[in-house]
């Protein structure tokens, strides 16, 4: 019986293999849908994004597109990395501009931004400068005005540990196909 067992594996080792490597994968590397409007223009409503699960094994880097939890609810965050544990954040209002708007000041610098949707007009509810815990990261969406995000005392930082992987690629649409550093 036993040399059956051992002809039938050799008989199916590639079938063996590929199975091996379609659950590695799955392990590695997943896929979450977008909900809303939080990281427009970068990802609209219902785009589907790849992530890299390794990623919660490295230290992120600002400017980072992150999926992760924050909250006992399961519900995922998708925001991008700007502040590192230890930076000091802050609003400043642009006082030369009609509008009003504000601008990020990270460590005393300002932080110029290509991505965001627009002027940033919501400095949420924590008090500022805000200086990021350890171990921790302060997230925001891309759409600033319409984004829940660190800038919420009710989200506030982002574990290490709550990071579930990074945005790597967008799958779906098809004609929008993009991959991400």
């Amino acid at each position: 019986m036993f040399d059956k067992i051992k002809k039938e594996i050799r008989q199916n080792k590639l079938l063996i293999i590929f199975a091996v490597v379609v659950i590695i994968i799955i392990q590695l590397f997943g896929t979450v849908r977008i909900k809303g409007e939080s990281m427009e223009p970068t990802f609209l409503h219902y785009d589907l994004v790849g992530i890299n699960k390794l990623y919660k094994f490295i230290e992120p880097e600002r400017g980072d597109i992150i999926v992760c939890n924050y909250d006992e609810s399961g519900e995922l965050l998708i925001k991008r990395v700007i502040g590192l544990p230890g930076d000091t954040i802050e609003f400043v209002e642009d006082e030369e501009s009609y509008d009003l708007k504000y601008d990020l000041y990270i460590n005393g610098q300002l932080y110029e931004e290509d991505y965001i949707m627009e002027p940033i007009q919501q400095t949420g509810d924590i008090e500022y400068p805000y200086v990021v815990k350890e171990d921790c990261y302060f997230v925001m969406g891309d759409n600033r005005n319409a984004s829940s995000d660190s800038r919420n005392e009710k989200i506030g930082d982002i574990e290490q540990n709550d990071i579930m992987g990074k945005v790597f690629v967008r799958l779906y649409p098809f004609n929008s196909i993009e991959f991400f550093n």
